[in-house]
């Protein structure tokens, strides 16, 4: 691989640890809002939806985990791509349900389930798992530090992108009122 490959691998990594971050700390904040969201999916039964929405959370937080220890760091991006492949497929299925109007509870600005959001989840699986394709060599410090900082600048940049397609989304449903 290329020299540069293991900077993007960090950049990646470190973005995808904002994604989870991000996304984890929006459900310990409000947890009876996440089960909410759990529950508005119709995936599994209201009993169900308290364990399910415990161990989704859990699985985010094991992930933050996992992405600071470098020697469980490939298995927390794997971890995260299944994660977020599993988030997919629960809008697909509601998506094809003709289900819209379920606020996805992803963390971040509100958004209801579309095709834009089967697009973003199957783009932030890819992204968490190219860094699997790294070489493995130490970066200098510099490296680290710019490789860091390219990854929070992406996140702000996906941060951006969410705001923006939710004010979309918002604009699009009053307009059709």
């Amino acid at each position: 691989m290329s020299e540069w490959y293991p900077l993007l691998a960090l950049t990646l990594t470190v973005f995808t640890l904002l994604v989870f971050v991000r996304a984890a700390v929006h459900k310990i904040l409000d947890f009876g809002e996440f089960e909410g969201f759990v529950a508005d999916y119709q995936l599994v039964p209201d009993t169900a939806v308290r364990p399910v929405s415990t161990v989704l959370l859990g699985l985010e937080i094991l992930i933050v985990s996992f992405l600071l220890i470098n020697p469980l760091r490939d298995g927390a991006l794997m971890l995260a791509a299944g994660l977020l492949m599993l988030y997919g497929t629960a809008i697909a299925i509601n998506l094809k349900r003709g289900r819209t109007h379920i606020e996805c509870g992803c963390g971040g600005a509100p958004q209801h389930l579309s095709g834009t959001l089967l697009w973003r989840n199957l783009t932030l699986t890819i992204l968490a798992l190219l860094p699997l394709f790294a070489s493995r060599h130490a970066l200098t410090l510099a490296e680290s530090t710019v490789s860091i900082a390219a990854g929070m600048s992406l996140w702000l940049l996906y941060a951006l992108f969410e705001q923006a397609n939710a004010n979309l989304m918002a604009l699009t449903a009053k307009r059709n009122l």
